[in-house]
């Protein structure tokens, strides 16, 4: 028997956008008085946007018109095998949008776990998803 092999293996655009359709909390990392700041958020996608939302006043809001990067993961450090999805795009707050992609999105179920109000809504339009999965052979 041979030794296992350790491979490290890009994902489709599909395969990532099903990873993130299948979480809840993902971390933004957002730019704010040029320092970077990386938080973590529930989440909803619908296709490959992400919505998320919280309170005024925080971090996250000054995710707007700004390029923002959401990321999740899975790691197994027993196995040594895992994955990660990165969004990289621009965040854009909905929260009084009219039109009806900002009303569908802003209606997402969201399960928030922070107390307190979250009335903000925030979109992050991709401008690139990539993913990267580490595993074993053998």
């Amino acid at each position: 028997m041979s030794d296992p092999v350790s491979t490290f293996e890009p994902l489709n655009r599909e395969e990532c956008v099903a990873l993130l359709a299948g979480a809840a909390v993902g971390r933004l990392g957002v730019v704010v008085d040029d320092q970077p700041h990386i938080v973590p958020v529930n989440y909803a996608v619908d296709g490959d946007t992400v919505v998320f939302h919280t309170a005024p006043g925080t971090v996250l809001t000054e995710a707007s018109l700004q390029k923002v990067a959401f990321e999740i993961d899975r790691v197994d450090e027993r196995t040594r095998t895992g994955w990660s999805v990165c969004v990289h795009g621009v965040g854009r707050e909905i929260t009084d949008a009219a039109d009806p992609e900002s009303e569908h999105l802003a209606a997402l179920p969201v399960e928030l776990w922070a107390p307190g109000e979250r009335d903000r809504v925030f979109k992050i339009v991709p401008a690139e998803i990539t993913g990267r999965f580490i595993g074993t052979t053998g």
